[in-house]
């Protein structure tokens, strides 16, 4: 009699347990995004959220900025600034929203807060029409580009009073389940290239994002360098994406020590040609200085790389003329890095290049959120990290990277300060031969080890590549 009871038991579990809900694709997130409001994700995690849940006024793609709700703009007469005049057509958000949305950026206070000081004003004139009031002399592709950005994405501002997030994009949000999963559901009309229900799952390690896709319950997740060799990871499954990171070795500016002779020999002494051929298996490309080298080829019609600066002999005697040679050798250098085995090969390729010249390195493997903080407090002489772009502009590789007011936690993490780079990076109204000055001047003054950019793998299931869009969501 018991044993039919525990049958009986069993049964009612399997058949009478709460369905688990069906998803189209299911998708890895390394890291639980910190916010899924727009003024507020700088995080790579958050931005790839974004793409699937906010839009702004206007969308970049390869042949400039277009908008989906405008139907016309023009440049109204104004003493001071500038005034320009939108039409928006009946597919648009509320006027009221996009009011709501765009004042934020000049009322609150947010990590990208220094990008929007060109907007001066946003009034809407009735339901369908709304203005914008911009400093004097700013460019149309600029603000263009800035309204771009996930920042400047629109909200419903009744439902962001009541804690609830209503935003504009493609998808609309379900449920977000913190450290486990973020549910999103398409909110526009059947489209064969998107999917109709996404569950994002919070996945940190890559170890169990495999493990899932083998079991055909995952169907994109981001590979390490050392999962490549997979025999899944073939041309058919695996998407690849260039020229959105930098990997750099942070030099420390608050010790004398490390001037600018310190600074060449360490550069000098780094085979990136080789540490990109032999140990990451060509899945990394060389850069200019601190940015991809897609950004310089945009900029000045195709640039060489820093690649060609290793040279053994000349990085020796650069290290004689620092300021604490010859002791400098016998001083045992701190490197750090995050713990996992991606990095500490990588510090460990870097570590023996540095000590062919005669320095004396101690590698000091850490967790991600120790390196960062006491990265922001300025400890630590060298430090590998990586900068992930959050939009595709140039400046968000030079700005905060190396603003002299955002040292630390603020981005400048090499604590470089230059007055002549901050003077170009605060001006309202910037264009490439601003950026190039940076560059050059970032360059000559070497606050890294400019290293590779890290090319970008996905290994993707059938599923997914039935949905031709999702791949520029990556």
């Amino acid at each position: 009699m018991r044993t039919l009871s525990l049958i009986f038991f069993l049964l009612s579990l399997t058949f009478c347990r709460k369905e688990s809900p069906d998803f189209d694709l299911k998708m890895a997130l390394p890291s639980d995004p910190a916010h899924l409001d727009p003024l507020y994700i700088t995080d790579l995690s958050g931005q790839k959220l974004a793409k699937f849940l906010h839009q702004g006024l206007f969308i970049s793609n390869g042949q400039g900025f277009h908008s989906p709700w405008i139907l016309s703009y023009k440049k109204i007469p104004h003493p001071k600034n500038e005034l320009w005049r939108f039409q928006l057509d009946s597919s648009a958000p509320s006027v009221h929203d996009i009011e709501y949305s765009l004042s934020r950026l000049l009322l609150e206070t947010y990590p990208r807060k220094g990008d929007y000081q060109f907007l001066l004003g946003v009034r809407s004139l009735s339901e369908t029409q709304l203005e914008l009031e911009f400093k004097q002399g700013t460019r149309e592709t600029e603000w263009k580009e800035k309204l771009s950005l996930p920042f400047a994405s629109i909200i419903g501002k009744e439902e962001w009073k009541q804690n609830v997030l209503k935003p504009y994009g493609k998808y609309s949000l379900v449920s977000w389940k913190k450290n486990e999963y973020i549910d999103l559901n398409f909110q526009r009309e059947a489209d064969p290239n998107y999917p109709k229900k996404i569950r994002f799952l919070i996945l940190p390690q890559s170890s169990t994002s495999l493990f899932l896709y083998r079991k055909h319950q995952l169907d994109a997740f981001k590979l390490t360098d050392f999962l490549l060799s997979l025999p899944e990871a073939n041309s058919e499954f695996t998407l690849t994406k260039k020229g959105r990171s930098v990997q750099y070795v942070a030099i420390n500016q608050n010790n004398p020590c490390f001037d600018k002779h310190f600074r060449n020999a360490l550069n000098l002494s780094i085979p990136r040609d080789l540490i990109i051929r032999k140990l990451l298996e060509n899945h990394a490309d060389l850069t200019y200085g601190p940015i991809p080298l897609n950004y310089m080829e945009k900029m000045t019609k195709g640039k060489n790389g820093d690649g060609k600066l290793y040279n053994k002999e000349l990085a020796i005697e650069e290290l004689k003329h620092s300021t604490c040679y010859p002791k400098i050798l016998i001083t045992s250098l701190e490197f750090r890095m995050r713990g996992d085995d991606e990095n500490q090969t990588k510090g460990r390729a870097i570590k023996q290049a540095l000590e062919e010249i005669g320095l004396t390195i101690k590698l000091r493997p850490m967790e991600k959120a120790p390196l960062y903080k006491e990265n922001g407090e300025g400890k630590g002489d060298l430090t590998l990290l990586t900068w992930y772009s959050d939009f595709d502009s140039v400046w968000n590789f030079l700005d905060p990277l190396f603003h002299p007011e955002k040292v630390g936690n603020g981005g400048n993490r090499s604590f470089y300060r230059n007055t002549e780079v901050g003077k170009i990076l605060n001006k309202p109204f910037k264009n490439d031969q601003d950026a190039l000055q940076v560059i050059e001047k970032v360059r000559e003054d070497k606050p890294w080890i400019f290293l590779w950019s890290i090319q970008e793998n996905y290994l993707v299931s059938k599923d997914f590549l039935r949905y031709n869009a999702l791949a520029d969501f990556l």
